[in-house]
């Protein structure tokens, strides 16, 4: 939560710290297809969206769609909005 704060507060550097930490211990903890992990690696990539690092953007958006069509199915709200 703090990280998307920091990112709504404009605080895009720190943002992107907590976020890489959260998605790194998420990732181990939970798993790639974990709901939670999908929600920090979008909630990544969206900052680095706004960041203006679409290189680093992409791949990350891309595999979050990919891991909720898989795990979430393809009309899912979560799926649906990581397509938008």
């Amino acid at each position: 939560n703090l990280g998307s704060l920091l990112h709504d507060m404009g605080d895009w550097d720190f943002a992107e710290t907590l976020l890489r930490q959260a998605l790194v211990g998420r990732r181990r903890a939970l798993g790639d297809l974990h709901r939670d992990t999908l929600t920090t690696m979008n909630n990544l990539g969206r900052l680095l969206q706004t960041k203006g690092n679409y290189p680093a953007a992409e791949p990350l958006l891309c595999e979050a769609m990919e891991n909720c069509q898989a795990t979430l199915g393809d009309l899912h709200p979560n799926t649906l909005a990581a397509m938008n």
